[in-house]
């Protein structure tokens, strides 16, 4: 899956890499590698056209300012193959801005995920996933469940992330806000 996500500035980068590792050396989850990018997704998708998605997002880009978002607290998708991350707040600016990019986004991709459009999405920073399972689940939520994750950030970039299957995702376009 390729995804148009933003990616998180720094100190929060950082701090987000950090968990990685501690999780990779705590705890054996390297799941997480596959995307080693710090962010939070606005579409994930099977294919994009690459030329489109350019333009679309330098002028998404260009017609938005940087904005502030806010996270809080941990989360799981629950299922078989559980993920844990850090909630970004849906504020009604964040909502709007996402309608209007997954509307210019929509007709560049094949395969998009339903769980990304704008009545489904739960927009987030993930810190496990693909190797989370029921031997190793509770010891990581013990580590993290009394840890703060109350950030504010500006959202300053749009970027696609070209990840091909059982590839590393790599960075192909990023474009700054405003």
């Amino acid at each position: 899956m390729h995804g148009i996500v933003s990616m998180l500035p720094q100190p929060f980068y950082q701090q987000v890499e950090d968990l990685w590792d501690e999780l990779e050396r705590d705890h054996g989850l390297r799941g997480i590698r596959v995307t080693p990018y710090p962010h939070f997704s606005w579409q994930i998708g099977e294919e994009y056209d690459e030329a489109g998605l350019e333009l679309t997002l330098s002028a998404a880009a260009k017609l938005s300012k940087p904005f502030t978002v806010r996270t809080t607290g941990l989360g799981f998708f629950s299922g078989e193959q559980p993920v844990l991350f850090i909630p970004v707040v849906k504020s009604p600016y964040l909502v709007r801005y996402h309608q209007q990019l997954w509307k210019a986004l929509e007709p560049l991709g094949k395969g998009i995920s339903p769980y990304y459009n704008p009545q489904n999405w739960v927009p987030h920073i993930s810190l496990a996933y693909l190797d989370l399972n029921p031997q190793n689940i509770g010891a990581v939520t013990r580590v993290l469940a009394f840890r703060t994750f109350n950030w504010e950030f500006n959202v300053d970039n749009l970027v696609y992330i070209h990840e091909p299957d059982g590839q590393v995702g790599k960075i192909k376009i990023q474009v700054n806000l405003g």
